[in-house]
């Protein structure tokens, strides 16, 4: 079969492994230290988003199979996270080729069962079975049954690994075969009437290669990225801010590099994180709506780049969305998370202190994604002392969020009338909360950095410090995130410190929180490829900056498109779809906004007029530039995330 330019170059990251293997072995300065090697694995073909010739064998006859989202629970206590899998309605069966160039490899996939199948089951028919198999040649390698149950106390299924742990092994020119079909109680095999969602979620090719392990020094330094989430950056002393919220930053500052004004390529967390991750913008990674909150398998990300240059990797995340499930874990040799819910930092960091303790002189990449400033603001009993110690303990923001936008809160132009909404001291509980929680997350980068120096490995380490995105207290009417681009919600910190950083400097020109995979990935010694030539430290000349979010709000109306840029001390948003005040149909081309940061550093007061053509053309050109890096259908999202969603804080976009 005829593979697309990006399928091949994507498979042609073997070589890059082959050669790194060498490289490591022959670098007797840079010695691995004893111990096991790291064991990596590369994507030769994600079979979803580069499928191959399928051949339909048999299919239901009101389904035909298909690529759609699985999602096989809402209740998160189950790994049934939403995937994009290959639905095969039983009774189902397609067949493939082994293409010459993916084999040898290991087929990888999970099988599992939408939620939506339980509202077949009735009285008569309380349970449903549906078995899922693999044959290679007409041998079959795997067969695994799901069964349902009606009347459960907790509705849905796990997702099951095809081949447990060792996948299933398959050469070139190898036939596949997978079925899906379904049972009775009695075990006899049935035709179900209404085509039910079954099928392989995550399915690719892989294959498997032990490197050998690099050796940290003050050259090679190892790298820690931490992932403050909802973090304000005017909350920060360091940025300004008068109350002291952040002693632990204003160190690092010190030691290190402080970037003035450093912006998220969007305004919540899916799209920004996997912008930190992979080099790219959202249009590029495909994480920025509700049809694809997963991390492509053949995306390159820092992580993965990283472990080819020998570097071990591990990753710790407090929020839910940032999940092995959606694929972040890709690249990481060990990533903890929770699918139930927010885990603040005191509940695992025990871990990560015994992980750094660990290390000696391996080298490597930390990850930490936490949450202390997210709902709900449960802060430290010490922060809570110094900043909210008249705060109500059991204040609800979600219910706050809820209540600014019910129709009788609102005035004609859709403005929250704050004083008839939420009293004064609830807002200032909100506020003085998210202070303590600041306050909080400053202590665990503390803790981060103490366990560093405590490790002797402080003097050989570059930390890098920033946030997903920041919060709107009020601002304008709400609290949460991703309904606008204004400087509360885009412009995050970003502090980084270690060997070869300039010490006690602070950048004032815009940089985008995208640069920090490639400077990691070159401080690591690895290349992550990316579209662009800029670099975080660059002499930055007349340096814009692009953000975007697809749960926007404009003028009272959701779920809009929103595209951001920032160029010297002008910012302009474009609303697409967007209309004024009062019309109900937007106008050709959208809504415009541009703000002088000089004169109204708050974005208060919206400057467009036609002598700002050139700057909308000039943000409209930037982002037409920018591609995917691979094509893939937009799908739905899942009930799985939809629930996930609203239950943290994203209902109703």
């Amino acid at each position: 079969m005829q593979q697309s330019p990006r399928a091949r170059a994507r498979r042609s990251r073997l070589s890059v492994l082959t050669a790194a293997c060498a490289l490591l072995a022959a670098c007797g300065g840079d010695e691995p230290p004893p111990g096991e090697p790291m064991e990596v694995f590369d994507i030769v073909r994600d079979l979803l988003a580069d499928p191959p010739a399928w051949e339909v064998e048999r299919e239901h006859p009101k389904q035909a199979p298909k690529v759609d989202v699985i999602s096989p629970a809402l209740h998160h206590s189950f790994d049934g996270a939403d995937m994009i899998a290959l639905v095969l309605p039983p009774p189902s069966q397609v067949g493939f080729t082994i293409d010459a160039d993916d084999g040898p490899a290991v087929l990888r996939a999970r099988v599992g069962v939408d939620i939506t199948t339980f509202k077949h089951l009735s009285d008569a028919v309380p349970t449903a079975s549906f078995q899922f198999e693999v044959a290679v040649n007409g041998d079959v390698r795997f067969s695994q049954t799901i069964t349902i149950e009606r009347g459960a106390s907790r509705v849905g299924s796990s997702w099951l690994d095809v081949g447990g742990a060792a996948g299933v092994p398959v050469a070139a020119g190898d036939r596949v075969t997978l079925r899906c079909l379904a049972r009775d109680p009695e075990g006899e095999l049935v035709e179900p009437g209404p085509a039910a969602f079954a099928g392989f979620g995550g399915l690719r090719l892989e294959r498997r290669l032990a490197l050998p392990r690099s050796r940290s020094s003050a050259a090679s330094p190892n790298l820690v990225l931490i992932v403050m989430d909802t973090l304000r950056v005017d909350r920060l002393a360091t940025y300004g801010y008068s109350r002291p919220t952040s002693p632990r930053l204003d160190e690092l500052a010190e030691r290190g590099t402080v970037f003035e004004n450093a912006y998220a390529t969007a305004s919540w967390t899916l799209p920004s994180t996997a912008s930190m991750l992979t080099g790219l913008h959202p249009i590029e990674h495909g994480v920025e709506n509700q049809g694809n909150f997963f991390l492509g398998w053949k995306l390159s990300t820092l992580a993965e780049a990283l472990q080819r240059a020998g570097v071990s990797t591990a990753g710790w995340s407090g929020n839910p969305l940032i999940s092995h499930s959606r694929n972040f874990s890709q690249g990481f040799e060990r990533f903890e998370d929770d699918i139930v819910g927010f885990r603040k930092t005191d509940s695992f960091f025990d871990e990560i202190g015994a992980w750094i303790d660990g290390r000696g002189d391996e080298r490597f990449f930390l990850y930490l994604h936490l949450t202390e400033p997210h709902q709900p603001y449960t802060p430290l009993e010490e922060g809570r002392a110094a900043f909210a110690p008249r705060a109500a303990r059991d204040i609800d923001t979600g219910e706050i969020e809820r209540r600014l936008e019910v129709g009788e809160h609102v005035d004609a132009n859709g403005v929250p009338r704050l004083d008839r909404a939420v009293t004064e001291r609830e807002r200032e509980d909100v506020s003085d909360l998210y202070d303590a929680c600041v306050w909080s997350a400053d202590h665990w980068l503390g803790r981060v950095s103490d366990a560093l120096e405590r490790a002797g490995l402080d003097e050989r380490t570059v930390l890098v410090f920033t946030s997903d995105h920041g919060e709107e207290l009020f601002d304008r009417g709400f609290v949460g995130h991703a309904r606008s681009l204004m400087s509360e919600l885009v412009r995050v910190p970003l502090v980084v410190a270690g060997p070869g950083v300039p010490a006690g400097v602070r950048i004032d020109a815009p940089v985008s929180n995208r640069l920090v995979a490639p400077y990691l990935a070159e401080r690591g010694g690895a290349h992550l490829p990316t579209p662009f030539t800029a670099r975080l430290f660059d002499d930055p000349g007349d340096a814009s900056v692009l953000f975007s979010t697809e749960k926007g709000e404009w003028n009272g109306k959701r779920g809009l498109r929103i595209l951001g840029m920032r160029t010297g001390e002008r910012v302009v948003h474009v609303a697409p779809d967007g209309a004024p005040w009062g019309s109900a149909t937007a106008a050709e081309g959208g809504d415009v906004h541009v703000f002088d940061l000089a004169s109204d550093p708050g974005e208060r007061k919206n400057l467009w007029s036609e002598s700002d053509a050139s700057l909308r053309e000039e943000l409209e050109r930037r982002f037409g530039a920018l591609e995917p890096v691979f094509e893939g259908a937009e799908l739905r999202v899942g009930a799985g995330t939809q629930y996930l969603l609203q239950r943290i804080g994203y209902a109703g976009e």
